[in-house]
C-alpha cells in the first residue's frame, strides 16, 4: 500500500494494516494449534482404548501428518 492508502486504512479501520494482519495471524495460529492438540488427544484416546482401535504407528503417523499441516499453515499465515 502507498502511504496515502495506509493512512486511510488506519483512519477507517482504527488500526494499521500490520497490526490487523498480526491479530488475524494470531487467531489462526491459536486455532490450528488447538486443532493439533485435538488430533493428538483423539489419537491417544484411540490408542489407549482397551480395544486398541489404533496402533502406535497409526497414532504417530497421524500426529506427524497433522504437525506437517500445522507447519505449512504457519508458514503461509504469517504477517508480512
Amino acid at each position: 500500500m502507498t502511504e496515502t492508502q495506509a493512512g486511510q486504512f488506519a483512519v477507517w479501520a482504527g488500526v494499521d494494516a500490520q497490526t490487523l494482519a498480526l491479530a488475524i495471524a494470531s487467531v489462526v495460529a491459536v486455532l490450528y494449534i488447538l486443532w493439533l492438540t485435538w488430533v493428538g488427544l483423539s489419537q491417544y484416546r484411540a490408542w489407549a482404548n482397551n480395544d486398541k482401535e489404533a496402533s502406535l504407528l497409526d497414532v504417530t503417523w497421524t500426529f506427524i501428518r497433522a504437525a506437517v499441516v500445522v507447519m505449512i499453515v504457519g508458514f503461509f499465515i504469517r504477517p508480512a
